[in-house]
């Protein structure tokens, strides 16, 4: 008699499991797909945690907005030939200075091979030759690179979380199949 409802117990406890796993494997793809400028391409991708705010600026009419310090972006890598569809308004991922920055284009000059770019929340301008531009910016996630952040700088502190929390269970677990009941 007691077997059936044990039965049902783990078939309820499996299947709301399986569907927290659906769910959970779904937000992923979809994350990833928002992320990837709406598409499941990877090919010649890269993701990158923005760590300044110079592009946190007002709100634009641009398809990628200003973003926040600790935002995921995707950047898709340009060829030679496709550089030269660059346009203002795009956010570009290139090297200045001996670092790789993230900014607005602001001018085109194709012909003498350089854009004019600056940080939504900048007002200074960079001069970047098209041979300098790692790829364009074609996605943002803020809370995905806030989470990632936050687990960089507090990993100890998670890693000791996540340890209470599994002591806990086995604590719990053992508690339940009585092995700190008193043997009469």
């Amino acid at each position: 008699m007691t077997e059936e409802p044990v039965r049902k117990g783990v078939q309820i406890k499996t299947i709301i499991l399986i569907a927290l796993v659906v769910i959970i494997a779904s937000f992923c793809v979809y994350t990833f797909y928002d992320l990837n400028g709406k598409s499941f391409d990877i090919s010649n991708r890269q993701v990158l945690l923005i760590v300044t705010d110079s592009m946190d600026g007002d709100v634009t009419e641009y398809e990628i907005d200003s973003f926040p310090k600790n935002t995921f972006v995707m950047i898709r890598h340009l060829s030679e030939e496709e550089k030269l569809d660059i346009s203002v308004g795009d956010v570009l991922s290139f090297r200045y200075g001996g670092i790789l920055d993230h900014h607005r284009v602001i001018e085109t000059h194709f012909s003498e091979s350089y854009v004019i770019t600056h940080g939504d929340n900048t007002h200074a301008t960079e001069t970047v030759k098209l041979s300098d531009i790692n790829g364009k910016v074609i996605g943002t996630n803020h809370w995905l690179g806030a989470l990632v952040s936050f687990v960089k700088d507090n990993f100890l502190i998670v890693i000791a979380l996540i340890a209470i929390l599994a002591i806990a269970g086995e604590v719990y677990r053992a508690y339940r199949n009585g092995v700190f009941r008193k043997e009469e």
